[in-house]
């Protein structure tokens, strides 16, 4: 009976040791990945209220086998017993990551990996479109847009890797502005220096013109523009154009041309100017609007068969007999010049101050 007794005490023994070794390590690290690249990391239960949230979790990655001492950044929160932290920034494909939570004096860590690297991700990225399309070029010509199949690494420094020639094939220096505009991550903008371009600026006065009317030249995009997926690159490209002369008039756009979609249907819109039309200023100076009230209509505008035709695709039917088309006054040509007034105008007219500066009324059939 004794040793019965015996027994017993020592299984009594093992089981108060796994409750209390189970009590003290309670503590949880969750990792919720509905977002791969953008985990919710959350820990509880969290009894110390003196302290911040960044004290009790961080994230760290793991560099080589080895985790770095610089915790990730992010946005914590905490609701009631539990802490929640988001990374800041998206995480890349194919990496590890160490989540601590510091409790008294224990802590608690859960491993975390981010999807593997696609390897099956096309290893060429292409030059789908430069905009204007022309092969025939205005000299006053301000920006090209350079559309690729994928998406790219929205690098301001993007420029650097955009070579114009001339026909003799040198690279003709200094030729953009500083800073590389992407309006999608897939449409990178190039800006010429508005100082090489309009009159009355001092910009590299010694360098003289960019362009000479009757003359070729070459947009080279080289290999070295990144895509966002490191394991892909970029095709070499190359536009072959030529100068005409400068164009200074405000575009018209052709009311004649305008169709009128059928109600009920989900047809394009058609929009058509006099010359060919800067890609962004359309993208995001034209939209629609149901007439006589702030109601926009949803959609896209896409290039149509040369700059000077584009559409408007509704994202869901026609279904009022009256619409308002908007321009902004941004709208312009590849060279500023917009719709009332010229690029090299000097003069600031009172309408152009608003920011809507033309509207036309259309009726479905």
């Amino acid at each position: 009976m004794k040793r019965i007794t015996i027994v017993n005490l020592k299984y009594l023994f093992i089981l108060f040791f796994i409750f209390s070794y189970n009590f003290s390590h309670s503590q949880q690290i969750y990792i919720g990945a509905k977002k791969p690249n953008r985990p919710l990391f959350k820990v509880f239960p969290v009894s110390e209220d003196n302290k911040q949230p960044s004290d009790l979790l961080k994230v760290f990655m793991i560099q080589e086998g080895k985790e770095s001492q610089t915790p990730l950044l992010g946005t914590y929160s905490k609701i009631k017993d539990t802490i929640f932290f988001e990374p800041q920034f998206e995480l890349e494909d194919g990496l590890s990551f160490n989540a601590h939570f510091y409790y008294k004096s224990d802590t608690v860590k859960s491993l975390y990996r981010t999807p593997p690297i696609n390897l099956s991700i096309s290893n060429n990225v292409v030059v789908k479109e430069v905009f204007p399309r022309s092969n025939k070029i205005s000299r006053n010509i301000l920006t090209f847009y350079v559309e690729f199949s994928e998406p790219m690494l929205e690098d301001e420094s993007a420029f650097r890797y955009v070579n114009l020639y001339n026909e003799n094939k040198d690279i003709v220096p200094h030729v953009w502005l500083n800073k590389s505009r992407w309006i999608t991550n897939k449409i990178l903008m190039l800006m010429i220096h508005p100082g090489r371009v309009k009159s009355g600026i001092s910009y590299y006065e010694n360098l003289g013109d960019i362009f000479y009317v009757g003359k070729r030249y070459y947009l080279e995009i080289t290999d070295k523009v990144q895509p966002l997926h490191k394991n892909s690159k970029v095709k070499p490209f190359i536009k072959e154009f030529e100068i005409i002369e400068p164009t200074t008039s405000c575009p018209q756009i052709l009311q004649n041309k305008t169709n009128t979609p059928k109600k009920n249907t989900q047809e394009k819109l058609k929009i058509v100017f006099d010359k060919p039309m800067d890609l962004y200023s359309i993208l995001d100076g034209i939209s629609i609007n149901i007439y006589k009230t702030d109601i926009s209509v949803e959609g896209k505008l896409l290039p149509g068969s040369t700059d000077k035709e584009w559409y408007f695709v509704p994202d869901k039917l026609w279904t009022e007999k009256k619409y308002t088309l908007i321009f902004k006054k941004y709208v312009s040509d590849p060279s500023g010049n917009g719709l009332i007034r010229s690029f090299e105008t000097t003069s600031m007219k009172k309408s152009y101050t608003k920011n809507i500066v033309k509207r036309i009324n259309f009726k479905t059939n």
